[in-house]
């Protein structure tokens, strides 16, 4: 059992999202689940919109920390964009959950924090785009749209891989990480 009453409880409240949707899921359910007392967990979130709004917090900080993983800008843009592909990949293929948690996730309301968390995690991914865009190697769209081209077809790829037990082969999955750096770089 893991002693960190709050992760316990942030753990607990994950599952019960990934097990019965975001609805579903009362501070009495989390605290059952995380085997606390109810008001434990007013001791560390005020209501349940706090405990969701650190929950998708620790999840996106989680995902950018893998995501970003021996990423530097001294490599080329194509190694960075490589790195980040493969970070992305294995991050998902490991997290098999937390496709359906962050479907819930993304429908709650964002507030100046939560959009402050992103920009600040992901800066060095805007700035890789913009690097592109400036050398003129990627075209020349705002950063969300060259990061949807280049990394959104990640969660497709194992969603079909796990719901659909499909087998993608190496040569697959290079094909697809090259499909992906050429939906967003310039071709003369």
């Amino acid at each position: 059992m893991i002693s960190d009453k709050r992760v316990r409880i942030l753990m607990a409240a994950e599952a019960l999202i990934n097990k019965s949707g975001l609805e579903a899921v009362s501070i009495h359910r989390v605290a059952k689940q995380a085997k606390v007392a109810t008001g434990t967990i007013y001791l560390y979130f005020k209501d349940k919109d706090e405990l969701m709004a650190e929950l998708h917090e620790r999840n996106l900080r989680l995902f950018a920390e893998a995501f970003l993983a021996d990423v530097n800008t001294a490599q080329s843009l194509q190694e960075c964009h490589s790195r980040l592909w493969l970070n992305a990949l294995h991050y998902h293929q490991e997290n098999v959950n937390v496709q359906r948690l962050w479907v819930h996730l993304e429908t709650l309301p964002k507030n100046a924090r939560h959009k402050a968390l992103i920009q600040e995690l992901f800066k060095p991914v805007k700035l890789f785009f913009s690097r592109g865009v400036e050398q003129g190697c990627f075209k020349p769209l705002p950063s969300e749209m060259l990061y949807a081209l280049a990394f959104g077809q990640i969660l497709e790829i194992c969603r079909f891989s796990q719901l659909r037990e499909a087998n993608f082969t190496k040569q697959d999955m290079d094909a697809a990480l090259l499909a992906s750096w050429d939906a967003i770089t310039i071709h003369p």
